[in-house]
């Protein structure tokens, strides 16, 4: 393995510690855009899920990594660049290979070729030069054509004043790998959406975003998945909602080929909407909750709640105490890391009845596990709107007494909605 790799091996490695999804080797497409969005908000550099995959090694790839997307690998575990993250961590020693001494014509040639390219590359740039766009000149509009997942988006659009040579594309999110290239003398393009979510979609022309539009793809009640690779295997509401809970089995994954006991899985809850006025800065959230499985392949019982606004996730992990080193706290472009942090207090039985509060006044937001405060965060100024809730567990899980709401009233409650049946 070349030395970059072995680094980069050990990069991912402490990243699923300051994380709590474990190996690298189990994660699915869905952690790889968390990791994604958690990256960009804490350097302001956005790296693909694409390019996440190549990196950590989960899909195969042969070329090195760019030293600025080296650099932001190790801003996010908190080092200053790269070359400071490699001079102080220590993997496993690096095996160099012999070096022969023996000049060979290709030794030669690869140099010249590289030489080559760069010059052709350079007067490629001089030729043309880079168009500043105004963003007037632009039109771009989106609207789901209906509630619940899938979801179809139809994007209209209007790029004609792009140069004729230009690369128009529409993005679908914050990752760069659904970007979707587009005719600038077309007006319509349509995407799928297959989780729900508060998404920031982007008209995008040479790689400079030049317009971008909000769209909520909203849930119409509770909606239960298991999370894997690829698309979300979407579970039948009698499978997983009752009438004052929400709980998944290990016998329902079984019956959609999931084998909890013999792989990694991570089931989920949703709830997008619109609540209505309900924002960061005066909001209170309560609920109990368990996790139903304890295997080989899910030893720390975690369970991830999110309560999901205009501005990204307020994300939250209780697991056994055992744990709590590979745990993390994410909320208001803050990451509040297990391993530098004491977290102790998210660490519980997740076999019995977890109580969780999350109470935001005063500019202040206090979490709260079995009535004992366990963290407090400051709260910015400007309120964004709560659009929606999140539960992962690691296996199996059951949610109860759930209730969303504010000094006005509850918005949201389980079982308060008809359709519900007790197990």
């Amino acid at each position: 393995m070349e030395d970059h790799k072995i680094y980069l091996a050990h990069c991912f490695d402490l990243i699923a510690q300051k994380l709590s999804w474990g190996p690298i080797a189990t994660w699915g497409t869905r952690d790889f855009q968390i990791l994604s969005e958690s990256i960009h908000k804490a350097t302001g550099t956005l790296l693909s899920v694409s390019t996440l995959k190549r990196l950590s090694g989960k899909v195969s790839y042969t070329s090195k990594p760019s030293p600025t997307t080296l650099d932001v690998l190790a801003a996010y575990l908190g080092y200053p660049d790269w070359r400071t993250f490699v001079s102080q961590e220590k993997p496993d020693p690096i095996q160099k290979k012999e070096k022969s001494t023996t000049p060979k014509p290709l030794q030669y040639a690869k140099p010249l070729l590289v030489l080559a390219l760069i010059m052709v590359t350079v007067l490629l740039m001089i030729y043309r030069k880079p168009v500043n766009y105004d963003a007037n000149d632009f039109e771009f509009n989106a609207e789901s054509v209906s509630t619940g997942i899938p979801n179809s988006v139809v994007f209209r659009y209007n790029a004609k004043a792009a140069d004729k040579d230009a690369k128009v594309a529409i993005q679908q999110d914050w990752d760069e790998g659904k970007r979707v290239s587009v005719n600038r003398e077309d007006s319509v393009s349509t995407s799928i959406y297959y989780w729900p979510g508060y998404f920031k979609s982007k008209l995008v022309v040479d790689d400079s975003i030049v317009k971008e539009r909000q769209i909520l793809i909203p849930t119409e009640d509770w909606l239960g998945t298991i999370e894997t690779d690829s698309l979300p295997i979407y579970l039948n509401k009698t499978a997983y909602q009752y009438e004052n809970r929400l709980s998944t089995s290990a016998e329902t994954l079984r019956s959609h080929g999931v084998n909890p006991l013999a792989k990694h899985t991570i089931t989920g809850f949703y709830l997008v909407r619109d609540f209505g006025s309900i924002y960061t800065d005066a909001f209170n959230l309560s609920l109990s909750l368990k996790n139903n499985l304890q295997s080989g392949a899910s030893p720390c019982q975690a369970a991830q709640i999110q309560i999901m606004h205009e501005d990204g996730p307020i994300s939250m992990v209780l697991s056994n105490k055992g744990c709590i080193s590979n745990i993390s706290l994410f909320a208001f472009d803050s990451i509040i890391d297990g391993k530098k942090n004491d977290l102790s207090g998210f660490g519980v039985d997740m076999s019995k009845g977890v109580k969780l509060d999350c109470v935001s006044k005063d500019r202040k937001m206090d979490i709260r596990i079995n009535d004992t405060s366990v963290f407090t965060l400051n709260v910015p100024k400007s309120p964004k709107k709560i659009l929606g809730l999140r539960i992962l567990f690691e296996g199996t899980g059951t949610v109860n007494q759930l209730v969303l709401g504010n000094d006005s009233g509850v918005v949201h409650s389980l079982g308060s909605k008809d359709g519900g049946r007790e197990k």
